[in-house]
This record gives C-alpha cells, structure tokens and sequence, in this order.
C-alpha cells in the first residue's frame, strides 16, 4: 500500500516558533532549539524511508536546508489546526495514498520504528495515534478518511487526545507510546541531550 508521512513545521523565525519556550530562554535560544527539532524531524523522516511531504505554515524565501529528501513542499491551509490537519489528509488521499501518517516537528524523542509502527498499524486499524503528555497528540495516521475526528476539537488545549478518542471506535485504533513535544522549559529539561546541546550553544553564544 503507497504510504505517505506528512510533516507540519513552522518557518523557523525568532519571535514566531515556541514562543513559551522563548519568554524563559529568550527568542533568538527558542527559534534555535526549533531548529535542532526540525532537523531531529527531518533526520528521522529520512531513515525510516517513507515518502515525506511537508507543510509549512507560511512561504518564506531563500533556500530551506531542512527536508532537501521531501517529496514535495506546500503550504498549510485552513483558519486552525483541525482545518489544516484534515486539508493536508484530504490532499494526501486524493494524490492516491493509501496509508497517510501525519506528525509536527517537535518531538525529539521521535525514531523512525515510531513512524514504521505507525505505518504497520493500519494494516489491522484504521486510524493510529501517537499520544503526548501535554494532552494532545504527536502522530495521527489514517487508510480512509475521518473528517468528524478534526470538527469540535479545543485545539491547543489538554483535551485535544481525549476529545478526539471519543469519535473512534475502540476497535478501529491502534495506540503508539505516549511521549513528550518540547514546548517548554520543563519538555527541554526533560530531554536530557537536547538540553545539554542547548547548555552548549549558550555557553558560545553569550
């Protein structure tokens, strides 16, 4: 079956990227440890091999030396996340692609056997996701489309895993290992080589 991983990014601009993470470690530290994560993301897509197709959230000009192997580039559209989320699936069902997984690009913890499980799941389950500790999800993957799973979701919030769990049937998922998004100081320190690289950069930086 053609599988495809999309991966939703943010154009990595100071000011503009975790912005929680930057009111305690300034602006200029955030935007470069989204960087790191991008290319965490990027790396990780890459071995595990699956076609990948990413989708920014805005243009931006010059050269982007993040995801050179992507299949392709777009651009998200849609007024919030769920929107965003359901056009980038409906696009990647209409190109023809059986099984479609999606993920953001701020889980450093993630490996490519996440992405292959994923993948694997949906030969036995409709819909797989991949839930975090801050209550919303790091993956979600699909082999036919679900748009009722996107619609009356309080996006940003900690309820966003288990509002979306009540509209799937328990059979029809399949449930990855929780783990833990960087988007604060707390999700930094609690990834122990990211933070040391991040000591690191400050230390020659200030």
């Amino acid at each position: 079956m053609k599988t495809v991983l999309l991966v939703f990014a943010k154009a990595p601009i100071t000011g503009e990227v975790k912005t929680r993470l930057g009111e305690k470690i300034g602006m200029e530290a955030s935007k470069w440890v989204y960087e790191k994560l991008l290319l965490r993301t990027s790396q990780i897509s890459k071995k595990s091999k699956l076609k990948t197709v990413v989708f920014y959230n805005k243009i931006t000009e010059g050269k982007n030396p993040y995801f050179r192997h992507a299949k392709d580039h777009k651009v998200q559209s849609g007024s919030d996340l769920g929107e965003k989320m359901q056009a980038a699936f409906l696009w990647a069902f209409d190109q023809g692609y059986q099984k479609v997984l999606l993920i953001g690009s701020d889980l450093w913890s993630l490996h490519e056997s996440t992405l292959l499980e994923a993948e694997y799941a949906l030969d036995q389950h409709d819909i797989v996701i991949g839930p975090s500790y801050d209550g919303g999800y790091y993956l979600l993957g699909m082999k036919k489309m679900n748009t009722e799973i996107f619609k009356d979701i309080p996006w940003s919030t900690p309820q966003v895993f288990r509002k979306t769990i009540l509209k799937i049937s328990e059979k029809s998922i399949h449930h990855l290992e929780i783990a833990n998004d960087v988007d604060n100081l707390e999700d930094l320190k609690a990834n122990a080589s990211l933070f040391i690289s991040y000591q690191k950069w400050i230390a020659k930086n200030c």
